[in-house]
């Protein structure tokens, strides 16, 4: 090995080990249940994109796939185990995934405001289809909207006679 190259032990390593896991499922010494473990398969490409940022603080752009990877492998995760059912309500978590993404970025980026604007607009829109397909909340944010809007139409000082 020459002066200034590193060996990649890193994918190696995870190599032998995914290698090792899917050998002992294929020998029955581990039971891999497909149904689920392609959701952690999301997860955890996720979470190498956050640990590629936390090594190199230079490559925030990599906070924004790991995040929606994570998202969306947890909501399929929820899914997969609690019936696919469950997609009824957990969908507006598609549209969350960049938000959370953005703000992540947000936070642990360069803190360009620019970025807030889609992680708003994202949120609201993912915010009133989960509060719109969960049951008890459909009901509960109309009512929200509509007293906001009593309280800007009777706050003190409103009209200008």
């Amino acid at each position: 090995m020459s002066e200034g190259k590193s060996r990649p032990i890193v994918q190696g390593l995870i190599l032998i080990v995914v290698g090792i896991v899917f050998l002992l499922g294929n020998f029955g010494a581990l039971n891999l249940d497909w149904e689920v473990l392609w959701t952690w398969v999301l997860i955890v490409m996720g979470v190498v994109f956050w640990l590629g940022f936390i090594f190199d603080r230079s490559k925030d752009g990599l906070i924004m796939p790991g995040t929606i990877l994570m998202t969306i492998g947890i909501v399929f995760n929820i899914s997969t185990r609690y019936e696919w059912a469950s997609m009824e309500y957990l969908w507006p978590f598609f549209i969350l995934a960049p938000a959370f993404g953005f703000y992540a970025m947000y936070l642990f980026g360069k803190r360009d405001r620019g970025i807030l604007v889609p992680a708003v607009i994202l949120t609201i829109i993912g915010t009133i289809f989960l509060m719109g397909s969960i049951p008890v909340l459909k009901y509960i944010w109309p009512l929200l909207l509509i007293g906001v809007g009593v309280l800007i139409i009777t706050r003190p000082g409103t009209d200008k006679e």
